[in-house]
């Protein structure tokens, strides 16, 4: 489809123009996860650390890609001591999109594997050796600091709802 173009103003002004951008993404199936090495690591991960905030999501993969895991994200930017990837966030939207992990009902919504999950890396995933390596050596640090984050959050997550609580409502 070719692009689109709006121009705006008169002879005499200076034109501005607006072009109309379309990306193209490739739709997600639930085939296209499973040969996906870099989103079955994370649902391996996932699973592994037991329900988990997507924010301390962020902060494990980075760690373990520090000790010497590479589970192929390499666009992390760290902003205020804080890690966040694009890609990362893409791939647990992927991942929720086909089932493979759900939020928690609850107001915390931490993420968690689903029983399709479960079957799905039991059947068709076969975990790096490298991230095996990774998490027997270091998994109590790695868990402590996950419980460490997501009890930030949640408190965070908290205090909003007791906030949120507190104001008068609007009558308008």
């Amino acid at each position: 489809m070719p692009k689109k173009k709006q121009e705006r103003g008169g002879e005499g002004e200076g034109k501005a123009s607006k072009d109309l951008k379309i990306i193209t993404v490739q739709v997600v199936t639930r085939d296209r996860v499973i040969k996906n090495p870099r989103q079955m690591s994370l649902l391996y991960l996932i699973d592994k650390l037991g329900p988990i905030h997507e924010k301390t999501l962020q902060h494990v993969v980075h760690r373990v890609q520090e000790l010497g895991a590479d589970l192929g994200y390499k666009d992390f930017s760290v902003v205020g001591g804080v890690p966040y990837s694009p890609t990362l966030k893409s791939d647990v939207v992927a991942l929720l999109y086909v089932g493979f992990i759900e939020t928690e009902p609850t107001m915390y919504r931490k993420l968690r594997v689903t029983g399709d999950g479960k079957e799905a890396l039991e059947k068709y995933y076969k975990p790096l050796p490298e991230l095996e390596e990774v998490l027997s050596n270091n998994f109590e640090e790695i868990r402590n600091m996950a419980s460490l984050i997501d009890n930030q959050v949640d408190l965070q997550v908290r205090r909003r709802g007791l906030v949120e609580r507190r104001r008068p409502r609007r009558l308008f």
